[in-house]
């Protein structure tokens, strides 16, 4: 490019970018018409005279977002900056970040099915009603701890139904019984055949994503040492909503296959919109093993998580 030309386009950016003058203002400083300008300082950008870098980082996050979107084919990915530096903190900004997006899509007549899980309940205690009326909150799985437990699948459903002006049903058994035998009568009984089914009729489920490395289940003792062993040799990442999946995100036979009280993969599957809520290190491989079987429909997590995964998928 000639130098004359060169510095004239770089005159024009910065008259428009620094000094804010505007087209027509332009235009009339270099007796040229509007359209020129327009012309010119789209030339600058292409020729990299202009260079517009975006430092916000919510912007920055919404083009992590777009790359998600686009490489595991989601309805939404939702990818907040990592703020803080402990979990809590962390968890609050999922919590966030879920009940903005589900404000703008829950709608009057929905069922809204909801897993377990100090995530999911933080959603729960801090999403607020957008008017919407004659919603019905479901739990997708039995009682993980005892009923006084925050993690505990009917106490979500209880909060987010009062959050939200809605009714809830509660699902009484635990989520891992003794034997198949007696999963069959559980699931036989009249009031938890409504709650399945109901669950299964859902318009959202709202679930998280757990790691079998360190998973909460073990923490809270619904699961032994041994259990987990098991689940690992299975060839088990993580679950959601106590299924478990293997490191492409399909589904793992496991010894809880047959004993667990909760809506199947296959049948959260049918759910035409699962919010999977999750971030944090520790959870990296069982979020990206859970993209890559397709178990949800939109993702919130964090910015650090979205960059890892993208990064692993670019090098392979």
């Amino acid at each position: 490019m000639d130098k004359t030309k060169e510095r004239k386009l770089a005159e024009i950016a910065y008259m428009y970018y620094i000094d804010e003058m505007s087209q027509n203002q332009i235009a009339k400083e270099y007796g040229i018409s509007r359209s020129m300008v327009s012309m010119m300082l789209n030339e600058a950008r292409t020729k990299g005279i202009v260079r517009i870098e975006i430092k916000d980082s919510e912007l920055y996050c919404f083009d992590l977002q777009r790359k998600m979107e686009k490489i595991f084919g989601l309805k939404k990915a939702i990818i907040v900056p990592r703020l803080s530096k402990n979990e809590d903190g962390l968890i609050t900004q999922l919590a966030d970040g879920a009940t903005e997006y589900l404000s703008q899509i829950i709608d009057h007549n929905m069922t809204i099915a909801v897993s377990w899980g100090r995530t999911v309940y933080e959603v729960a205690s801090r999403i607020r009603s957008n008017g919407k009326t004659n919603i019905v909150i479901s739990p997708l799985v039995g009682g993980i701890g005892n009923e006084m437990n925050i993690y505990h699948s009917n106490v979500i459903a209880d909060t987010m139904s009062k959050n939200l002006g809605a009714s809830s049903l509660g699902l009484y058994s635990p989520v891992f019984v003794a034997t198949k035998e007696v999963r069959n009568l559980i699931f036989n009984d009249k009031s938890i055949k409504k709650v399945i089914e109901t669950s299964e009729r859902a318009d959202i489920a709202i679930v998280g994503i757990g790691s079998i490395a360190a998973s909460t289940m073990a923490d809270i003792g619904l699961l032994e040492e041994d259990d987990i062993k098991q689940l690992l040799d299975a060839g088990v990442i993580g679950d959601i909503s106590t299924c478990f999946f293997d490191k492409n995100g399909q589904y793992t036979e496991n010894i809880f296959s047959d004993r667990t009280v909760a809506l199947s993969l296959e049948q959260l599957r049918k759910i035409p919109t699962i919010v999977a809520v999750a971030g944090g290190d520790k959870k990296i491989k069982a979020i990206h093993g859970a993209l890559k079987g397709g178990l949800m429909d939109v993702l919130v997590t964090d910015e650090v998580v979205a960059r890892s995964i993208l990064k692993e998928y670019e090098e392979n």
